[in-house]
């Protein structure tokens, strides 16, 4: 991005790499973190690009941000935006690895950031999937998680060959700018990398629903609340309708995940 770049509908305009009389702007941070906050926008295709140009203005050529709504193993998806390799991506994808990825299991248990070597243990599945990911050029990496409340996170990825010996190094000197460019990609990620929002919940509706974590019956419940069982039986149907829930069961496991109860 020197001067002005097409991003999409985007146009970078705003603080352009040379400042008027020709000098490079010197402090990169600040320029970088005004320039994503201006033109991030909230399309898959602005956010990559602006994110692929910072990045690669710090000497980082692939990342790829993730986001996945509940525990890795149970997970029905994982939204993916970035420029990993397209058939990576699409592999990925297609044999749902995000499930068994231990690169993102660890970010589901952890809000430090961490290089890939230094914190994980192989085991022959982790293997498998690392020889796989070598195979597009992705061997080592960086990993920021951002977490939300409940079991919902995203993570911001950062990739490189064995043969960039410099990508350890560049990630110690900008750290702290990449986990800042790692909040602010979480908290600009398009819709599509959002939870689909559920109905509050009524007062009386959290109260029963707290009561069967509590692992309390209906009847029990219905004396603790000084209300018929039949009523109790009402609102557990308005809480599973809800929470697009099959059974009481799957309604508090949601529930507790959002931190609903």
């Amino acid at each position: 991005m020197t001067g002005t770049k097409q991003v999409g509908s985007t146009e970078i305009m705003k603080g352009s790499m040379f400042q008027a009389d020709g000098r490079p702007v010197h402090d990169l941070g600040h320029y970088l973190l005004t320039e994503i906050q201006h033109n991030i926008g909230k399309g898959a295709y602005e956010y990559t690009e602006v994110l692929s140009w910072a990045f690669e203005k710090i000497g980082i050529a692939h990342f790829s941000y993730v986001y996945v709504g509940y525990l890795p193993p149970e997970a029905d998806k994982a939204v993916i935006l970035g420029n990993y390799p397209k058939d990576w991506v699409k592999l990925y994808e297609s044999h749902a690895l995000y499930r068994k990825d231990p690169i993102i299991n660890h970010s589901s248990k952890t809000s430090s950031a961490f290089f890939w070597e230094d914190s994980l243990r192989r085991d022959n599945e982790s293997n498998q999937i690392f020889n796989m990911s070598a195979q597009y050029g992705i061997e080592q990496g960086f990993t920021v998680p951002v977490h939300e409340p409940g079991c919902a996170f995203g993570s911001m990825h950062l990739a490189a060959s064995k043969e960039n010996l410099e990508f350890e190094k560049v990630v110690q000197n900008y750290s702290y700018l990449i986990s800042t460019i790692s909040y602010i990609a979480h908290q600009q990620r398009p819709n599509l990398a959002r939870l689909k929002p559920y109905q509050r919940l009524t007062e009386r509706e959290a109260e029963c629903l707290h009561w069967v974590a509590m692992g309390k019956s209906y009847g029990e419940i219905a004396l603790i609340l000084s209300i018929s069982e039949r009523t109790v039986k009402f609102h557990a149907q308005n809480i599973i309708k809800k929470l697009d829930s099959v059974n009481i069961k799957q309604a508090m496991t949601k529930a507790l995940r959002m931190n609903l109860i």
